[in-house]
């Protein structure tokens, strides 16, 4: 191995020491400038919101993980320890994003390895919450990417590592015509996503690629600053966003001009704008923008290379757009998720619910963790508790932190006469989290140790929440007495349920 290599791998190791690992060479280039790749890692979509992510290896494991190029940090997620029996301590310390924020955790990984990289014993901080489950082990962060020249191309699912020998300025983009370059702007030590100009509507503004982020948006600063009306009547309303913490960002579709980047124009490109109180940089461009594009971040040059590869550049995930049907196609499960929900929301697509239960099937058999969820949820609130252990408990395997799904097998456990072994399961899951976590209340509710009055006092009791978890409460109060064949009860807690919580 030569040096050059060996001191990139070394860079990339996570303070390992340089891994002998087999790499593939560049075929010759001239004397001048050898650009050579030390690793490629393939690509696919995971997860209920079809998210980028890679294979990887957590303590002799295999791991999925999220490739972030908007996050601060290479982490963990609790899906990812909890599978693991990997112990998380608190720190004191949040993390912010685009949902609030989120406790760290510390936690000790004895191996981690993603394509070339190799890191032994080490140190690595944990992210404790997310408005969802993520089906995803960890996240591979700014710096873990950009500490070297990095190239994403999902046309081919693949993101590689380069390290240039010799090329000076010499112009990187090799894959063929049509290839533009920009320059990179700052980057500094909390934040390694370097950034770059462009113009919306004739106006400069920061921009950054996020891989983590499924489209593209503007700030609801710039926005202003542009004078984009987005929140006034009648201006279309999207889904709010979720990611980092426990609550949503608002977001809105706009139509800008004409959007610039180095010699690339887009005209009436449809954006969103997000109100999400983060103001690292104007503009951000999501997955959708690289679906449409191949780049390379040549950090040795501070130079962005991109090219046109076809497809909407600012697809808003506001119809049912093709890739999404080819992948559920081609046998993604959680694809497959995407598109039942599609067919079941009339939103996407015309509402057809033959067709979204059909390709619900095939998620949840294919193995979506979250179609498995879904369905066994619908399963217990049939009553059919013997088919919904098995959907929720495939679930739970691969989402070992999600705590409402537990509480979902219990019942089932409960009513298909399984009760001891729905407490042990539930007892299990209950005491991998914080004491103070909630739904541990309707968990010790479960397990006899906290009475309905009480569950509901505490519930109560949180001052943001309150109603919401009092409503929760509530529910979860009644599938335990339907369970336990005590129909009274539950309709007498549904009949509260209705008088309290119907909006």
């Amino acid at each position: 191995m030569n040096t050059t290599l060996c001191r990139a791998l070394a860079r990339l190791s996570l303070g390992a020491a340089c891994a002998l690992l087999p790499l593939a060479h560049a075929a010759a280039e001239p004397a001048k400038c050898r650009y050579a790749p030390i690793g490629k890692l393939p690509l696919r979509y995971s997860g209920p919101s079809l998210e980028i992510t890679t294979q990887g290896i957590i303590n002799g494991t295999p791991a999925e993980l999220l490739v972030d190029s908007g996050a601060s940090q290479t982490y963990l997620t609790r899906t990812g320890t909890e599978r693991r029996g990997i112990r998380a301590y608190a720190t004191g310390r949040r993390a912010t994003g685009i949902g609030g924020m989120s406790a760290i955790y510390a936690s000790i990984v004895n191996e981690f390895i993603v394509g070339p990289v190799r890191a032994g014993r080490s140190n690595m901080p944990v992210l404790g919450s997310f408005g969802y489950t993520p089906s995803y082990d960890g996240i591979l962060g700014a710096p873990f990417l950009f500490q070297t020249d990095v190239e994403i191309s999902l046309a081919a699912k693949e993101l590689t590592f380069f390290v240039p020998e010799n090329c000076g300025a010499t112009f990187l983009g090799y894959w063929g015509g049509g290839i533009s370059a920009v320059p990179l702007r700052r980057h500094n030590q909390n934040h390694m996503n370097p950034q770059f100009l462009v113009r919306i509507n004739g106006k400069e503004l920061e921009a950054m690629i996020d891989s983590g982020a499924a489209v593209s948006s503007i700030t609801s600063h710039a926005a202003r600053r542009l004078e984009i009306p987005f929140d006034t009547p009648g201006a279309a309303r999207g889904g709010d966003l979720v990611g980092i913490g426990n609550y949503t960002t608002s977001r809105w579709y706009v139509t800008v001009k004409s959007f610039q980047l180095g010699d690339e124009t887009v005209e009436n490109a449809e954006m969103a704008v997000v109100d999400s109180g983060l103001n690292d940089v104007d503009v951000t461009l999501g997955a959708d923008f690289l679906r449409a594009h191949r780049v390379l971040f040549a950090m040795s040059q501070t130079r962005l290379y991109f090219s046109y590869v076809g497809g909407e550049p600012f697809g808003q995930r506001r119809t049912l757009e093709p890739w999404v049907v080819a992948e559920a196609e081609s046998g993604n499960a959680d694809a497959q998720m995407t598109l039942a929900e599609a067919y079941a929301g009339g939103k996407l697509a015309p509402r057809d619910d033959a067709r979204a239960y059909d390709w619900l099937e095939k998620a949840a058999k294919g193995g979506s963790a979250h179609a498995n969820l879904l369905t066994g949820r619908h399963l217990v609130q049939r009553q059919d508790y013997a088919a919904a252990a098995p959907r929720l408990r495939t679930a739970l395997d691969k989402l070992p932190a999600e705590r409402d799904g537990a509480l979902l097998l219990y019942v089932a456990r409960v009513g298909s006469g399984q009760a001891e072994l729905a407490k042990s399961e539930l007892a299990a899951t209950f005491a991998r989290g914080d004491a103070d976590e909630w739904p541990k209340p309707i968990a010790d509710f479960y397990l006899g140790t906290l009475s309905a009055d009480k569950l509901l006092a505490q519930a109560a009791d949180d001052r943001k929440e309150g109603k919401e978890r009092r409503c929760e409460a509530l529910s979860a109060m009644g599938n335990w007495h339907r369970a336990h064949a005590q129909p009274d009860q539950a309709k007498a807690l549904d009949a509260q349920l209705k008088t309290s919580c119907s909006e």
